[in-house]
């Protein structure tokens, strides 16, 4: 019996990109290239953006230097896909 070949491994994510806006004080962090069609305010200066698939695509904290989050906060128990 000849072993099976191997799977090739599933490609990984995209990386989240995020950027501050120093003028704003506003950090947006991206997780896909898919368009936000709809948004939902998590928390006070907190906004979540999805997909048309529902999934989470952005994350924007305004007036982020107010220390909304912690700085070892996980964002998925924002988005609630913790």
């Amino acid at each position: 019996m000849s072993p099976k070949p191997e799977q090739p491994a599933p490609t990984p994510p995209r990386p989240a990109a995020g950027r501050y806006d120093t003028e704003t004080d506003v950090l947006s962090v991206r997780f896909t290239d898919a368009e936000a069609v709809a948004s939902r305010e998590v928390r006070p200066g907190i906004v979540v953006a999805y997909d048309a698939a529902g999934a989470v695509a952005a994350i924007e904290i305004l007036e982020a230097s107010a220390g909304r989050l912690a700085a070892d906060q996980d964002l998925r128990r924002l988005t609630g896909a913790a």
